[in-house]
């Protein structure tokens, strides 16, 4: 009932709309947690516990495992690549890389701006999918000519190992990074 009533409409255009400000991401959060603390058996689990036992990713996972999803495709050609995503030069195949690694940039969003559009602009959909993206391991990054659903069981394998530790209300104390991004997950994780 949560997944079809309740998380598909907080979901709806995260690619639109992917909220950037810790108090926007909490109040998104709550609602699950929220939710999950209703379900008979689980109401002494704390809700990372929770998370864990119903073996579901938090909103902000969610959020950022589409994000990764769609940058792929659309570096990959699966989908119209409308944000102008690229690995490197193009031009160029050994600039697709940076030293081994397959990172990209999108070629449409300026890079530096002064004042309140720099906040803007490191929060824009693009940047986000920019860094999340670049924050994947090697073997993730290099992922090239399969299906979107491999790509994705090979992104959950990793996920499953990086801890999911939304740091909201009175969780913030047992939480070792300052974020549940992957970007800050997925170092402390390899540290």
């Amino acid at each position: 009932m949560f997944n079809s009533y309740v998380r598909s409409r907080l979901e709806y255009c995260s690619l639109v709309w992917n909220p950037w400000k810790k108090e926007d991401i909490d109040k998104l959060e709550r609602v699950q947690k929220n939710f999950t603390s209703k379900i008979e058996g689980l109401e002494k689990l704390n809700y990372h516990q929770r998370l864990k036992r119903l073996k579901m990713y938090s909103m902000e996972r969610r959020r950022e495992r589409y994000l990764v999803i769609n940058a792929w495709q659309q570096i990959e050609n699966e989908k119209e690549n409308i944000l102008k995503l690229e690995t490197g030069n193009n031009e160029d195949p050994d600039e697709r890389t940076l030293g081994r690694r397959r990172c990209i940039k999108s070629q449409v969003i300026p890079t530096s701006l002064s004042g309140g559009n720099r906040t803007v602009i490191h929060n824009s959909t693009a940047r986000q999918m920019e860094r999340l993206f670049n924050a994947l391991p090697y073997r993730l990054q290099t992922v090239t000519g399969v299906k979107t659903e491999s790509f994705k069981r090979k992104l959950d394998e990793w996920l499953r190992k990086i801890p999911d530790t939304p740091r909201i209300d009175d969780y913030g104390a047992s939480v070792g990074v300052s974020t549940n991004s992957l970007v800050d997950q997925g170092k402390y994780r390899h540290k």
